[in-house]
């Protein structure tokens, strides 16, 4: 992995950062396909939008850019961290601090083909997702819940677990946005009080929306699972995958996964940049 911090090419912080101290900060991961950043206009305005929402500095993305410029990747998994910065010890915010700005470029993970024609296994974690309406929707740097709802399964098998909330609501997964089709309509959690609102869960809603499929944003419980034609799952890496099994239930329905994952694709190409301008 190639990490810049704040344009310096390290692998290092200091400790008094607050990302590290209190998770106090925000990060976004993206696709990057022959030296494009994919949907780069859709990442930016979700990082710009979470670091106003915690009150913390945007860098310019041309900055950004510039360091992405720097490591110059060509197909790669780009993770950009935002912290609120350097601080004295203690919970309150020093008003002059600057953000520290982290771009990392790692390999892309292997998300093979069979995937989308197969299908994804899943199970249910134990584990709650917290209910904080104050953060809702944030790709913050308090990980701690997906952490430990990652804990609970080592097989390999398993692509991801599925969240429920403290009120029993099927939420999302620990790495992915859920979506449920039932008959012409694609169901989501709101993510009014809790889970993080993905740059692709956006951009899946519209494309699916444009196909004439009716959206709908309400809280459902996991006993909705025995209920649905098909499962969805969406993320910036991994684009759109349908859900083979989770637990006793099983799908075959892939069809609208496969459709909006080739859309999503290429949309994503085509609002893409290129990390290197010429």
């Amino acid at each position: 992995m190639n990490t810049l911090v704040d344009g310096v090419a390290q692998d290092h912080i200091a400790v008094r950062d607050r990302g590290l101290a209190y998770g106090d900060g925000v990060f976004r991961t993206l696709r990057c396909e022959q030296g494009r950043l994919l949907a780069w206009p859709r990442h930016y305005a979700k990082l710009q939008a979470d670091c106003a929402a915690l009150g913390i500095v945007c860098p310019e993305a041309a900055l950004l850019l510039a360091d992405l410029a720097q490591l110059a990747p060509a197909s790669a998994a780009v993770k950009i961290i935002i912290t609120r910065g350097v601080s004295a010890r203690g919970y309150a915010c020093d008003p002059s601090a600057s953000p520290t700005r982290i771009v990392q470029v790692a390999p892309l993970p292997d998300y093979p083909d069979s995937l989308r024609t197969e299908g994804v296994q899943l199970r249910l974690c134990a584990w709650p997702l917290s209910i904080q309406p104050g953060l809702a929707g944030i790709k913050h740097l308090n990980r701690l819940d997906q952490v430990m709802a990652r804990r609970e399964w080592q097989d390999a098998s398993i692509f991801d677990g599925l969240m429920c909330n403290a009120r029993g609501e099927l939420v999302e997964g620990v790495m992915t946005n859920l979506y449920l089709l039932q008959g012409n309509a694609l169901y989501t959690h709101p993510l009014a009080d809790c889970g993080v609102a993905g740059a692709m869960r956006g951009l899946v809603l519209e494309l699916a929306a444009g196909m004439g499929v009716q959206i709908c944003q309400q809280a459902f419980g996991a006993d909705r699972l025995a209920q649905v034609d098909a499962l969805l799952l969406s993320n910036s890496l991994a684009g759109v995958l349908p859900v083979r099994q989770c637990g006793a239930q099983s799908w075959h329905n892939f069809d609208l996964a496969q459709q909006l994952h080739a859309a999503l694709l290429e949309q994503a190409r085509k609002e893409s940049i290129p990390c290197c301008p010429v």
